[in-house]
């Protein structure tokens, strides 16, 4: 008796282990906001709340990393897409200029405060001192 195997289009034939994410990107130029919704050493599975970019190259950054990747779609299923790596580049750093757009974006993405600042905002909790404990000896009986 033979078996057959059916094909089915959602089994996972990637060479690498992808690990769940629920990070937060943005793909340029836009920006358009995106999850990360999982990732490997070669690719990611983006996810948009509205249509994904129709460019089939762009930049995408997590946004909590600061880390920019040049990617190429794979795949597109409604408001997924999926992307495949071609290179990468740590925003902290001078960055060419196709990323200054993505670069400028990310650097404001918060204030940055110096400890001067930090040290007089009333939010920042100054550490308690406590006392150090009395070294007195046990009591005799």
């Amino acid at each position: 008796m033979r078996t057959s195997v059916a094909f089915s289009p959602a089994r996972d034939r990637r060479a690498v282990e992808r690990i769940a994410t629920s990070l937060r990107g943005k793909t340029f130029p836009g920006p358009v906001d995106c999850l990360i919704a999982d990732f490997t050493k070669h690719g990611a599975r983006l996810r948009f709340a509205g249509p994904p970019p129709p460019e089939n190259r762009f930049v995408m950054v997590v946004w909590s990393s600061g880390v920019a990747f040049e990617v190429e779609t794979r795949w597109r299923h409604g408001a997924e897409i999926g992307v495949r790596f071609l290179s990468s580049r740590d925003l902290r750093r001078p960055a060419p200029d196709y990323l200054a757009d993505a670069q400028a974006a990310w650097r404001k993405r918060r204030p940055r405060l110096r400890r001067k600042a930090l040290v007089a905002n009333a939010a920042i909790l100054r550490p308690v001192r406590r006392r150090a404990a009395r070294a007195t000896p046990p009591p005799a009986h």
